[in-house]
Formats: structure tokens, C-alpha cells, sequence
């Protein structure tokens, strides 16, 4: 049961594609017959302009995780940048994606664990909980490149995590590698 006790970790600058990668690997993962679980974040732009993000279920649910705070009816607690950060949506979309069934070999995406997420003390438990020393879960992560939040350096530097850098250059083929360390963890 040890092998299956492995994160997979993307990690790179912003936009270079982390979240593609995780979407493609997670449909290939699906195709091959794993149950995949979990969330991704995406851009939400109006005439070539972002104006937030929000985050989406696999199983198709999608609510804000930030707007432009110009584009926000009030002020809100958290800001990143020019963005508000919507907790309590993100919280009502996220969480429920994150609760693993009781089946072996399914896998977890969390696309992003990041900054705008970390303000909900609720996302934060649950990270800490499925990347905790006594998980069996198999993870597929993104995480900032710069260094940041404690919990997401522990999860860097987790021995059970296999981190890769993805960048312009191998973005498009680095996929093949990772769905072959994932099939030995997750025995497809």
C-alpha cells in the first residue's frame, strides 16, 4: 500500500500551463478507467480582458474564486492584486469535489493550491488532511513555483511527492512521463 501513498506535484510560472496539463492528464486518466475526483481553476475573461477566476468540479459544477473588485457589488475581506477573493463560493464549489469515494485507485485534483485559495480555513483543513503522513490518496496537484504558504513548502518537500517543473519548453510532452509514474501508482 506504500506505493500508492504518492503526490504528484506541477509547479512553474504563471501561465505556462500547469492547469492545461492537469486537465489533460486527468482526462487520460479517466480514459484509461480512474476514477478521477477534485477541481481546477480557470480565467474568466470578457473581450480579451481577465476579469477573475473560477473554480470548476469535474463533475461540472463551477462558482467564482475572484473577480476584479470593480466588478464586485461590495468590499471584500480578501484581495489578491486587484482581485476580490470569494471564500464563501469557493468554498461551496471546492469542498464538496474533495470528498474522496471509498474506492482504491482514484485520484485527487486540486488545481490550484495556491494563495486566493488559502484564505478559506476549511480548503486549508482539507489540504492538510489529504496530504497528511497517514493518507493513501494519489494526488495531482498545482502549486506556485515561489516559495510561499508553509503548507504548500511542506507539500514541495514531502518525500512522498514527485514534483515537476513545468515549463514552455516541455509542457506539451512532459505529460507521457507523469501518467507513467501515475499508472505504476495507481496500478492501471
Amino acid at each position: 500500500m506504500a506505493q500508492n501513498k504518492i503526490f504528484f506535484i506541477l509547479t512553474g510560472e504563471p501561465g505556462v500551463g500547469k492547469t492545461t496539463l492537469a486537465k489533460k492528464i486527468s482526462s487520460a486518466l479517466s480514459s484509461k478507467g480512474v476514477n478521477v475526483i477534485g477541481l481546477y481553476t480557470e480565467e474568466v475573461r470578457n473581450n480579451r480582458v481577465r476579469e477573475g477566476f473560477d473554480v470548476l468540479t469535474l463533475e461540472g459544477a463551477r462558482g467564482r474564486l475572484a473577480r476584479d473588485q470593480t466588478l464586485l457589488d461590495g468590499p471584500v475581506k480578501y484581495k489578491v492584486g486587484k482581485y476580490g477573493v470569494l471564500v464563501e463560493e469557493f468554498e461551496d464549489v471546492a469542498l464538496p469535489s474533495l470528498i474522496k469515494p471509498a474506492e482504491n485507485g482514484t485520484c485527487i485534483l486540486i488545481d490550484e493550491i495556491g494563495k486566493m485559495e488559502f484564505f478559506s480555513d476549511r480548503f486549508k483543513t482539507k489540504i492538510k488532511e489529504i496530504f497528511s503522513p497517514n493518507s493513501n490518496d494519489v494526488v495531482l496537484a498545482t502549486i506556485p513555483i515561489r516559495k510561499s504558504d508553509n503548507l504548500i513548502e511542506s507539500i514541495r518537500n514531502n518525500s512522498r511527492s514527485k514534483v515537476w517543473v513545468v515549463t514552455r519548453d516541455n509542457r506539451n510532452t512532459i505529460h507521457d512521463d507523469i501518467i507513467m509514474e501515475m499508472q505504476k501508482a495507481l496500478k492501471f
